[in-house]
């Protein structure tokens, strides 16, 4: 199955209604359309939802192009969260490029856009180790 099709059978992207438009090492793009349930208390898509875009761009930048033998973990994010996201505002779009890729700590930096206004912009850090046998 190549990366196409892995992101768009796992569950919580299905559930969220990701769609993965570009991927490259040095780029991912995914898009969400903010749905009503995704609305917080003054009508804005909630923080968490933002973070969990956000995250699933970060990880699908990295992981295709980890070796077999390895696998990576989160171990670290900080979301800034620098406009509000509205249901009439269109999809979101984020975009993870890469700070740094190394052996052990890969850091990315994701941002998130409603048309043209920047919603939101984090720093994900993942742990990458080899894959245990047993």
């Amino acid at each position: 199955m190549d990366a196409s099709s892995t992101f768009a059978t796992t569950p919580s992207n299905r559930w969220l209604g990701l769609r993965l438009l570009q991927r490259s090492p040095d780029l991912a793009r995914v898009e969400m359309p903010v749905r009503a349930e995704f609305l917080q208390e003054a009508g804005v898509v909630q923080g968490g939802i933002l973070t969990a875009l956000a995250d699933t761009t970060a990880v699908w930048l990295l992981w295709p192009d980890l070796a077999t033998d390895h696998t990576m973990t989160g171990s670290g994010c900080s979301m800034h969260f620098l406009g509000g996201a509205t249901l009439d505002g269109g999809p979101l779009l984020a975009e993870a490029v890469p700070l740094r890729r190394g052996r052990t700590l890969s850091v990315c930096e994701s941002t998130v856009h409603q048309g043209d206004r920047l919603v939101a912009k984090g720093t994900f850090t993942f742990l990458v180790r080899q894959r245990r046998t047993s």
